[in-house]
């Protein structure tokens, strides 16, 4: 398994999972996506452009990704923050080194963004479904948690 920046030629593979991605959403309203694609392919121009990109490939196919934007907060915009907004491993990939490929990554490439003075932090969101990945023992701190109202 190989992770790798991604290109325009994935494009496809990065729709495909990110089909994966809504479905699996507790959230109903993200399910059975019926995606614009060219609205999609100029966030994914976006996030390639200003963000982070990632693929993880096994025998050449794309079989996860991890995609995340750097924006200024909206209160205090001179604070940079990077923020996780997909992060997808194929089925049958699960339990194998994918998922944490694809993090380490992402770690290393905020790591260095901060000591360059780029960002201040670097955020990731799970599910509320996701199996405890034991972030907290991996340098992780929850710093928020986001509700849906279900009535």
């Amino acid at each position: 398994m190989k992770v790798r920046n991604a290109q325009i030629q994935d494009y496809d593979d990065i729709r495909r999972l990110m089909i994966d991605f809504a479905n699996f959403n507790p959230v109903e309203d993200l399910q059975n996506p019926k995606y614009d694609y060219q609205h999609v392919n100029a966030v994914i121009d976006h996030i390639l452009k200003t963000g982070i990109a990632l693929v993880c490939e096994h025998n050449g196919r794309v079989i996860g990704m991890l995609l995340a934007t750097i924006q200024g907060d909206l209160w205090l915009p001179h604070v940079k923050r990077m923020t996780e907004v997909a992060w997808w491993v194929e089925d049958d990939y699960r339990g194998t080194t994918a998922g944490a490929r694809l993090l380490n990554r992402y770690v290393a490439i905020g790591l260095e963004a901060k000591d360059k003075g780029h960002i201040s932090s670097f955020t990731l969101t799970t599910l509320a479904t996701t199996p405890d990945l034991k972030l907290d023992q991996r340098g992780w701190e929850a710093i928020d948690y986001n509700w849906c109202y279900r009535g």
